[in-house]
């Protein structure tokens, strides 16, 4: 009977009694049943029995936080991953394949590089429409429930999508730093429109600018703010430059920075759409720094010289296949290259081909010394220059037409900028009383280097790499910005400032500053659009200050330039009105009838001719009237019309 015994080792099959307890592991009352240790091993299986149960939780909307700003870099590693999947210019939120381009963007690296409440939330920015509906949220937490795992090695191509969203996120930390943009409330209160205005509205009543007509030699800017609104890009182009130097400086990109945003339209005070174009002149006495806004200036066209590289090598190699080709050899057409970068001394024919061949694109010189261009444009075709200059202010239209294959002919829209720096005397040659009065001195923004006058040496400082790459990153921005741009908020700022300014002008009845005022308000409503698109197209406090403080400044250094000129110009032509009007006493004398034999007798150091011309200008001026010849007069009989009607 021992193999009887031998059976009882069947009763320690107990594993049959343990099976119970996972079956009724969740119930309490098998928790008396602590001595059996199986049951204590058990209870480690639990967080793999509920965690799924609380992961399902973060599908239902309420329970996620998605109202916090999302972080720079999971949006970039979302949008480096979109590309990376090759969907960049594909529409993610299009039905029937969102769910396909959310999961080929997973699959690529973001599972990997996001956790999945940053992909839950980046998904809320990204794919809005598609992130509402409960399919969507399920079906990221299907994917990370199965493919997420941190211990896994990354990919070199997902080493490479982190490292670069770790640098998009730096730089857009550090340009945010730097920015030091305080947004307004686009419901702010009315005054909060012109909360910096009271600053800029005050200069034309401080002692430089009532005094631009009598001291000449007064080139103080007391009244002036040391500050200059910050905008980005064009804050860090000043890094380094001394203070009283900045104005200048500034004044000297301008042109340059909106020559870059040439596809940009905006609409003025007056409802009619404009484009960015700007021309500065600089000025200063010999040696007073005038070198500093070719330094910054050098930085900003260094993207446009490197385009311009290309079409002038192909431009170089025509020439030279022309000049080595044999007689009568067939030669390829002159290519029609892009150069945008042109010299200021370019000629007439070839600023018309350069015009021509722009594809829309403004041209832009820089000239270090304006009495190059006084020299260049003095006499000939040359000093139609000027009047292209006038035209390039407003895009207006422009051209020759020649009978010579030698000279370039044809209609352009002129888009033209420039900056060029001089001296006094240079600038007191280019603008003579004809280049004052018929426009061009409205034109321009001028600026005066601080007097150097026994002063000492001013010290720079070196500008730091970010500063140049942001300078680099404001010219990406300037030429990526296209078509219309709305600036409610400037245009009612800088209607505001031109109105003021008619009302001080009329109170001092001063023709001068009532003809400046206009076109100062132009060029300071275009440099607050430059500074808007800088700004991610937003009308902040520091954009509306920065376009009225430019409106003031071109309204006092044009005054305090060019007054004096312009106020001699009027009396010239006020004379030669009186002159002219001196006919008016030989009208009053004359009878109600009279003929032309009359004025000789009354005027006679003029000829027959010279009295019926003057009878002619009296009748376009509706003061006589052509009277019915009749038998026996000597002359053609005039009429006085009635003397309330006429005006002297």
């Amino acid at each position: 009977i021992e193999p009887i015994e031998a059976v009882e080792p069947i009763e320690a099959i107990e594993p049959i009694e343990a099976i119970e307890p996972i079956e009724t592991e969740p119930i309490e009352a098998i928790g008396p049943i602590g001595a059996i240790e199986p049951i204590e091993a058990i209870e480690a299986i639990e967080p793999i029995e509920t965690e799924p149960i609380e992961a399902i939780e973060p599908i239902e909307a309420e329970t996620m936080d998605t109202s916090a700003p999302v972080p720079a870099k999971p949006l970039f590693v979302f949008d480096l991953c979109r590309e990376q999947a090759g969907l960049k210019d594909v529409d993610i939120n299009a039905r029937g394949s969102r769910h396909n381009s959310l999961l080929a963007i997973l699959s690529v690296g973001a599972a990997r590089l996001l956790s999945e409440a940053e992909a839950m939330a980046v998904v809320e920015k990204r794919m809005p429409d598609f992130y509402k509906e409960p399919d969507c949220r399920q079906l990221i937490h299907d994917f990370y429930a199965k493919y997420h795992d941190d211990s896994k090695i990354m990919s070199a191509t997902v080493q490479r999508i982190n490292a670069r969203a770790e640098q998009l996120a730096q730089r857009a930390k550090e340009k945010q730093e730097d920015s030091e943009e305080e947004e307004e409330d686009s419901e702010d209160s009315e005054d909060s429109f012109y909360s910096g205005y009271s600053n800029y509205s005050n200069y034309s009543g401080n002692k430089n600018y009532s005094a631009y007509s009598s001291d000449n030699n007064d080139k103080s800017h007391g009244g002036f703010p040391a500050a200059i609104p910050p905008i980005p890009g064009l804050k860090q182009s000043l890094t380094g430059v001394p203070e009283q130097m900045r104005m200048p400086a500034l004044c000297a990109l301008l042109p340059m920075a909106a020559a870059y945003a040439d596809d940009v339209t905006f609409r003025y005070c007056d409802g009619r759409e404009q484009r960015l174009g700007l021309m500065s002149i600089v000025v200063g006495e010999q040696a007073s720094g005038k070198s500093v806004c070719k330094d910054i200036i050098d930085l900003w066209r260094q993207p446009m010289d490197e385009d311009d590289e290309q079409g002038r090598r192909k431009e170089d190699e025509w020439k030279k296949k022309r000049k080595n080709r044999r007689a009568n050899e067939k030669l390829d057409p002159e290519p029609e290259v892009l150069i945008r970068d042109v010299p200021i001394t370019i000629s007439c024919s070839t600023l018309l081909k350069r015009l021509k061949n722009a594809q829309g694109h403004t041209l832009y010189s820089f000239c270090s010394e304006l009495d190059t261009l006084r020299k260049t444009n003095g006499a000939g075709s040359w000093s139609s220059k000027y009047d292209i200059y006038r035209l390039a202010f407003d895009h207006d239209e422009w051209g020759q037409d020649y009978n010579s294959d030698q000279a370039e002919s044809g209609m352009v829209s002129v888009g033209y900028n420039w900056t060029i720096l001089g001296t006094y005397g240079a600038l007191g040659k280019c603008f003579k009383g004809e280049n004052i009065e018929n426009g061009l001195s409205s034109r321009v923004i001028v600026s005066e280097m601080p007097d150097s006058a026994f002063a000492p040496m001013p010290t720079f400082q070196d500008r730091r790499e970010r500063d140049a790459q942001a300078i680099l990153d404001a010219v990406g921005t300037l030429r990526a910005k296209h078509g219309y741009v709305d600036t409610p908020r400037l245009r009612k700022a800088i209607a505001q400032w031109v109105e003021d300014k008619r009302r001080q002008a009329m109170e001092r009845i001063d023709r001068v500053m009532d003809t400046y005022r206009r076109r100062a308000a132009v060029i300071g409503m275009r440099c607050g659009v430059v500074a808007c698109l800088l700004s991610g197209e937003k009308e902040t406090k520091h954009v509306i200050d920065f376009a009225l403080m430019m409106a003031e400044y071109v309204l006092q250094e044009q005054c305090r330039l060019f007054g004096d000129v312009l106020r001699k110009q009027y009396a010239a032509d006020a004379d030669d009105t009186r002159r002219n009007s001196k006919n008016r006493a030989v009208f009053d004398r004359l009878a109600n009838t009279f003929t032309s034999h009359d004025i000789l007798a009354l005027k006679n150091d003029v000829s027959d001719a010279a009295a019926r011309m003057i009878i002619k200008r009296w009748r376009e001026a509706g003061w006589v009237e052509t009277l019915p010849r009749q038998k026996g007069d000597k002359g053609q009989r005039y009429k006085k019309v009635k003397r309330n009607t006429v005006t002297a």
